[in-house]
């Protein structure tokens, strides 16, 4: 990783850290703030990324953070971000916990836009080390963007085009080659790796994978283009093909 790109990791961190508004986090915000209080719970944030939700939550909150990530990258900007801000509540760690299983209890776990990153066939075993890892009545709250969701490719940031993951394949190919640039991880290290790590998520994968690790469904919020007119917030569409509107699915489990 080149200084550049940890500078620009760090701006990105501290963005969705600080900033209340970020663009693929206000409703995540919104919606934690509305549904759990935090205070004197302790926290697995799994797939912490670069750790500005992590700081989040252990600076809105008199809570114990536990960040995870397997991308040593993240991890190295994350602990930078923290120093700056001299959050004493948080630990950062690079961990595999199918190399490494969790062996602490959790009142929350949190997987913010991490799911969809994850082969499936091994997201299902992390499910159930993670329902072994709640305490008495904890949750584990999963946001990410469903495959049908106009911005589910990773690629708007870059290539303004929504549902181009339905384009044929050879034109998006060339439109990642032309686009292609290096990214901050270390185990996705460019637009092509990002965009072939995703595991086409839906709402009815994630569901048989949860009942599988002996988890239920106790919320779920299709969060949709529509919500953002006042009339229609809290409309859930579910129904295709209006599902293709929904671009942030949220669900929260609990040991079955």
């Amino acid at each position: 990783m080149t200084e550049a790109q940890f500078l620009e990791g760090l701006s990105y961190a501290e963005d969705n850290f600080k900033n209340e508004q970020a663009p693929h986090l206000h409703v995540d915000k919104k919606l934690i703030r509305e549904r759990f209080n935090l205070d004197g719970k302790k926290i697995l944030d799994f797939g912490c990324g670069m750790g500005g939700m992590s700081l989040w939550y252990a600076t809105n909150w008199d809570c114990e953070v536990h960040a995870l990530d397997i991308d040593g990258h993240h991890i190295n900007v994350a602990k930078k971000l923290q120093e700056k801000h001299q959050a004493s509540n948080v630990t950062f760690e690079k961990r595999d916990i199918l190399e490494k299983p969790l062996t602490e209890q959790y009142d929350m776990v949190f997987l913010n836009d991490v799911a969809e990153h994850i082969p499936l066939a091994i997201l299902g075993q992390i499910l159930e080390q993670l329902g072994y890892s709640l305490t008495t009545g904890g949750s584990i709250f999963v946001t990410y963007p469903p495959w049908r969701s106009p911005y589910a490719s990773h690629l708007n940031h870059v290539i303004k085009t929504p549902w181009i993951q339905f384009f044929p394949k050879g034109y998006v190919d060339n439109l990642i080659e032309k686009h292609n640039h290096p990214l901050v991880g270390d185990l996705e290290g460019d637009l092509r790796e990002a965009y072939d790590g995703l595991n086409h998520l839906t709402h009815e994968k994630i569901s048989k994978l949860a009942k599988g690790a002996g988890l239920k469904q106790t919320y779920r919020k299709s969060h949709s283009i529509v919500n953002r007119v006042g009339p229609f917030k809290n409309l859930n569409l579910r129904v295709f093909p209006l599902d293709f509107l929904v671009t942030k699915e949220f669900l929260e489990l609990q040991k079955a």
